[in-house]
């Protein structure tokens, strides 16, 4: 959803963070494969700079030519950024607003209506938990979720470890954050998004990481370097074997009229032929 018809929501696998302060950074940022691009207002920009990054948004995104989502991310709720960060989403026409440091189903409701307040076509919303705090409040986050106008939730790896007194970023402490996650996000009926792999090198770490995030149940991750977008895209991609499979399995349940059956050994019915469907949505066309 956009104000620019030009932009659209789908698909998600990868969404490339880029510092909203530097203007030819957001042009070779959409030069990328990524199917989304988060233009930050919030980690990656030095309070100082902020004020010229609300001006770069508002002076080339509606500028961009690119048939795939924008977001801007803002700076948390409640902080002294925020509000001239929404402002600056809206007037830039981006299609969503990233939600950094989501603690309650508070941040999402005011976010909203701060956000309804200021435009009748508001963008979506992209909501990150990047705290224990958040992490408990799942419950009321995947109420408010279902109640407004969110369209993915994420999780924080790096700023989840710091809050703990990580002194690194372990991974049994993304797998956790990993399933909460999910969980979460079915419950508000959205779609999860992985967090950032953070060593930029690491390919077969992200590979390997990007590809258990799939298997969990995620649609797609976050990148912070445009080198991350192909092995992204690539593991987000479902196998031409299984949709072609998907595909057979889901056309022969719809035509048996049936509410569970076998097809090719594998137990069909109205849960599992969702996931199918699921597949099917997000594979290449």
């Amino acid at each position: 959803m956009s104000n620019d018809t030009t932009h659209t929501a789908r698909p998600r696998r990868s969404a490339l963070f880029t510092p909203a302060d530097d203007a030819e950074m957001l042009q070779k940022a959409v030069g990328t494969d990524a199917d989304a691009f988060i233009f930050d207002l919030e980690d990656a920009v030095h309070p100082s700079r902020r004020e010229t990054a609300r001006e770069n948004l508002r002076e080339h995104v509606p500028n961009l030519d690119v048939n795939r989502e924008v977001a801007v991310r803002v700076n948390g709720w409640g902080t002294e950024d925020f509000a001239s960060d929404l402002e600056t989403a809206v007037e830039a026409g981006a299609d969503a607003v990233a939600l950094p440091m989501v603690d309650s189903g508070r941040d999402i409701r005011e976010t909203w209506r701060e956000l309804t307040a200021l435009t009748d076509d508001p963008p979506r919303l992209r909501a990150t938990v990047e705290t224990p705090t958040g992490m408990h409040a799942g419950t009321d986050i995947a109420a408010a979720c279902r109640e407004t106008g969110v369209e993915s939730l994420g999780f924080g790896f790096a700023d989840y470890c710091k809050a703990v007194g990580s002194p690194g970023t372990p991974d049994r402490i993304r797998k956790r954050l990993e399933l909460l996650t999910v969980e979460y996000a079915a419950m508000g009926g959205v779609d999860p998004v992985a967090s950032v792999h953070l060593d930029i090198g690491d390919e077969a770490g992200l590979r390997r990481v990007a590809e258990r995030a799939r298997e969990t149940g995620f649609v797609g991750m976050t990148a912070i370097h445009p080198a991350q977008v192909s092995v992204i895209n690539e593991a987000f991609t479902p196998p031409p074997d299984e949709v072609t499979q998907a595909r057979r399995l889901v056309e022969s349940f719809d035509a048996s009229e049936r509410d569970s059956l076998e097809v090719e050994s594998v137990f069909l019915d109205t849960a599992t032929v969702d996931r199918y469907r699921r597949l099917l949505e997000r594979a290449p066309e």
